[in-house]
């Protein structure tokens, strides 16, 4: 794929109204912020070639609603040539998020999605304790969802800053709070034109993706209708962070 197949959006173009960023920032108001504390910043935001061997991830899949929230900030906070390079990703699994600076920060902080803001918020013990205490309230798959995504994502390097909040933040997270209420809002404020949806529905047999990684979502919401055509199908079928 050409580094310049994606076109970008005019910069001027707003994709989510600000009923939908405040819903946003009211979710994400509900995670326990954190401070990180490793010895060189971001490290979890890239891979070693091991980790890459091994499949692991720099970008998680994050939720439509999410990718256009991103995406208006880095069309209203970057220069040209920077949201060119930024919304002509498309890779699903990049050896280094391309949020992340030189110096090991994010790029997006203040609009990044709900699993880089629930990335080391819960410690091992919270996490099997929560599951316990809970595991008769819920359907036995979702405690096991949350337990695979939870053990996955403990890290010794966070401090809590915000503790009241943990209690909260572990039954939201066990009950798929969070992600229900992001799904409810891409299902409201996501929408695509009816030939590129076809296209969708007719590779995958739906009307809409509502998890994908920011390289996923910039092939689906940008790339030139008739390349879409052509070779949308191939890349969903090798697509492994679809939803």
């Amino acid at each position: 794929m050409k580094d310049d197949l994606l076109q970008i959006a005019p910069a001027s173009e707003r994709s989510l109204s600000d009923t939908y960023r405040e819903r946003l920032e009211d979710i994400y108001s509900k995670v326990p912020a954190v401070s990180c504390h490793c010895d060189r910043l971001g490290q979890c935001c890239e891979l070693t070639e091991a980790e890459m061997v091994a499949e692991f991830a720099t970008m998680y899949p994050l939720y439509a609603v999410e990718y256009w929230n991103i995406a208006d900030y880095v069309k209203a906070n970057f220069p040209e040539d920077r949201q060119e390079e930024l919304l002509s990703v498309t890779e699903e699994r990049p050896e280094r998020c391309p949020f992340l600076t030189t110096e090991g920060g994010c790029s997006i902080h203040p609009v990044r999605p709900l699993v880089c803001r629930t990335f080391g918020v819960l410690r091992r013990e919270q996490v099997e304790t929560t599951a316990s205490e809970l595991r008769d309230e819920f359907p036995s798959a979702w405690v096991t969802s949350f337990l695979y995504a939870e053990r996955q994502t403990v890290c010794p390097h966070t401090r809590v800053l915000e503790p009241e909040k943990i209690a909260d933040h572990a039954l939201r997270s066990i009950s798929f709070q969070y992600q229900r209420e992001l799904t409810e809002m891409g299902q409201e404020a996501v929408e695509m034109a009816d030939d590129r949806r076809g296209v969708l529905e007719a590779t995958s047999g739906r009307s809409r993706v509502k998890l994908w990684t920011w390289g996923g979502f910039n092939v689906l919401m940008r790339s030139p209708l008739t390349w879409m055509q052509d070779h949308f199908k191939t890349y969903w079928n090798n697509a492994t962070l679809a939803e």
